[in-house]
């Protein structure tokens, strides 16, 4: 039960002295604050632009009497001075009856362990956390926020529907068929893209690099990627691949948006399989956004059969399936060519890259620390590239590039003999789409706790919220991930963001949102929340892709494969029993789940 702060500390309240021009003790009252009460920041604190409708209603806002102590504890990445920013604003809104503690003691792997061990207790002192970092805990522990997205948001102005002001990537999950429920809101809309040091990378040209169509240009195929590390190798550049192995990358950060956006490059082809011809009239792999055409519904059932159908479930041979192809399932060519892709990163990885966070590995980059040891290729949300542009210097000049395409080999036996694996027209897709993931933890018994904790995510995800948070990140020479989920017309947003953003969108470019791809929650990341695959994934992908390993923890491609199909069968097996379905339920794909 959180400890109640009363109005004894409204006095302390309007000591508070920020960046936004707050009154300090001793000092004059403003002309704002003689009327009564503690008002809004002004316009002109706010920065030009800002559209005076959508300022908070402070009668709405203090007429509720509002009072508690909040605690936001997230992997914040850098931004926490944007959120300190947000805390000392909401606390003088709230005359200083109410109390938000930023907790900044836990990032990377540390982090989401650490968020695990909180959502699965049951006094835990933890509201806000990052959502999508609690695996199967979130789904149960945390609020629905969805209900309260059509009501009014006093922090957005008098009368103001919440839902008028936020983007639909703010509150609906990524998956297509969204379900109306959103554990997750989601503060920003992100893309991904690699980072390259451009002298490194000239110093590889020098050695003789050229892309696949020739030019001393950026990869654009995902063998360009690792004969640039090569070549910058042969230049003097030691393991300049900047991919980190470390649990928090592997499990749900960087590592996994290759498995996320190659597993979908892999395993989109197969949609067709997987709906109903009516449904899926005139699929192309080239589409953008296949989830949006003709109603992205696809059959459990099907899904089953296509991975676990035919003989591969019991002695791992390739079959045809009932659905008419060859069967895909984890000890498949088609998987078995995708872990290939990922295995040509290994001796090319970054010194100790088991152990390296993202934010070291950030800094790493950034500063060059390590000289010619340091990444010079690094894969990051778009938003960092702003202060990578401002890091530059002698021996370090910033380029970037979209996500190179992982062209497929050729199945060797079965129907499809002779045939590249992966159709040559598929596009690669991007990540890119709904990030900062803010969740409410459910405090069982206490209402009004759980009532103040969903009043400040509305404040987050306000225009003047998200106004005051981006100051708070300008002001400590900090950036954003990517721009806000609230309608950016309404948010100040700095001239320098907007021009970074403007440019480098000219050469990022989103395509697509990968997270929709059912095969990826269906064993090509994780089975679905069981536990089998959780438990080995981490030493598994180390055993492949690192080096110095001994014999009993290196493996190669067909350990890991066999490794891991099965782990994502048992996992199948428990989750049908878990819901009852008969024992052999993938060997029918009209079966209704």
């Amino acid at each position: 039960m959180k400890r109640k702060i009363f109005s004894a500390l409204t006095a302390i309240a309007v000591c508070l002295t920020t960046a936004f021009g707050f009154v300090a003790c001793g000092e004059p009252e403003s002309e704002s604050s003689l009327s009564g009460g503690v008002q809004p920041l002004t316009l002109e604190q706010l920065g030009e632009g800002f559209n005076a409708k959508y300022m908070p209603d402070m009668n709405a806002i203090t007429s509720r009497q509002l009072s508690g102590k909040i605690d936001v504890c997230l992997d914040f990445e850098g931004t926490q001075t944007g959120w300190q920013a947000l805390a000392k604003e909401y606390e003088r809104l709230h005359e200083g009856s109410v109390i938000v503690n930023v907790n900044t003691t836990y990032a990377g792997s540390t982090y989401s362990d650490k968020l695990n061990q909180e959502l699965t207790n049951n006094k835990t002192e933890w509201d806000i956390v990052e959502g999508n970092l609690g695996y199967g805990n979130t789904d149960t522990k945390c609020t629905d926020m969805y209900p309260t997205i059509s009501s009014v948001n006093p922090y957005c102005g008098e009368g103001v529907m919440w839902s008028e002001v936020l983007k639909p990537e703010a509150y609906r999950t990524k998956e297509a068929d969204n379900s109306g429920v959103s554990k997750i809101m989601n503060t920003e809309i992100m893309q991904t893209c690699w980072f390259v040091n451009d002298v490194a990378f000239n110093a590889a040209v020098q050695k003789g690099y050229v892309n696949a169509d020739g030019e001393k240009a950026y990869p654009i195929t995902w063998d360009d990627l690792i004969n640039l590390c090569k070549k910058m190798e042969e230049a003097g550049y030691t393991n300049p691949l900047g991919i980190t192995l470390c649990n928090a990358s592997i499990e749900s950060l960087q590592f996994t948006w290759l498995l996320r956006v190659y597993g979908d490059y892999y395993y989109r082809q197969f949609y067709k399989y997987i709906m109903d011809e009516e449904e899926w009239a005139g699929y192309n792999p080239t589409d953008t956004v296949p989830e949006n055409k003709g109603g992205y519904k696809h059959s459990y059932a099907k899904v089953l059969n296509l991975l676990f159908g035919g003989e591969e479930l019991r002695d791992g041979s390739v079959a045809d399936c009932i659905l008419g192809t060859q069967n895909v399932g984890f000890k498949s060519e088609v998987y078995r060519d995708f872990v290939s892709q990922l295995a040509k990163m290994k001796g090319h990885l970054i010194k100790d890259v088991d152990k390296v966070e993202f934010g070291d590995l950030r800094d790493k980059f950034e500063t060059q620390s390590q000289g010619m040891a340091a990444p010079q290729i690094l894969l990051d949300y778009q938003g960092f590239g702003i202060n990578y542009e401002k890091a530059e210097k002698e021996g370090f000049k910033v380029g970037y590039f979209d996500y190179p395409t992982m062209e497929s080999g050729y199945y060797t036996s079965g129907p499809n003999k002779g045939k590249k694996i992966v159709p040559a027209e598929t596009i690669t897709r991007d990540i890119g789409g709904n990030g900062g993931f803010l969740s409410v933890v459910t405090h069982i018994g206490d209402t009004a706790q759980n009532e103040l904790n969903k009043d400040f995510v509305k404040f987050v995800l306000s225009p003047y919220g998200q106004t005051v948070y981006y100051k708070g990140l300008a002001d400590a020479n900090k950036v954003p991930k990517g721009l806000s989920t609230v309608r950016n017309e309404l948010v100040v947003i700095p001239d320098a963001w907007k021009a970074f953003f403007n440019k480098s969108n000219q050469t990022i470019t989103f395509s697509g949102d990968v997270d929709a791809n059912i095969f990826l929650s269906w064993g090509v990341r994780y089975t679905c929340g069981e536990v089998n695959v959780q438990n080995i994934i981490c030493d598994q992908w180390r055993g492949l892709l690192m080096t110095g390993l001994s014999d009993k923890q290196s493996i190669g491609v067909p350990e890991f494969v066999a490794l891991w199909a099965d782990a994502v069968i048992a996992d199948a097996q428990a989750l049908v029993s878990f819901n009852g379905w008969p024992v052999d339920v993938w060997s029918n794909p009209n079966y209704k789940l």
